[in-house]
């Protein structure tokens, strides 16, 4: 059974599992605050960190633009 780390980053949920895919060890997946899945990614990164990392600057590129658009 795939045991999902469960993390809240500003008004999001990151959820990482362990999900072997090429040169990934680890998958992610976004939920807004509502627990809405926003974005699945497969290939999240070779360690739970960088899989975290790169979640963390997924989310922070999307508030970023919605500011600049704003």
């Amino acid at each position: 059974m795939t045991q999902e780390k469960t993390v809240q980053y500003k008004q999001y949920t990151i959820g990482i599992t362990p999900h072997d895919e090429r040169c990934s060890n680890y998958a992610f997946v976004i939920r807004d605050s509502q627990g809405k899945e926003i974005k699945h990614v497969r290939m999240g990164g070779d360690t739970e960190d960088v899989a975290m990392e790169n979640a963390q600057k997924m989310i922070d590129f999307e508030l970023a633009y919605e500011q600049e658009k704003t």
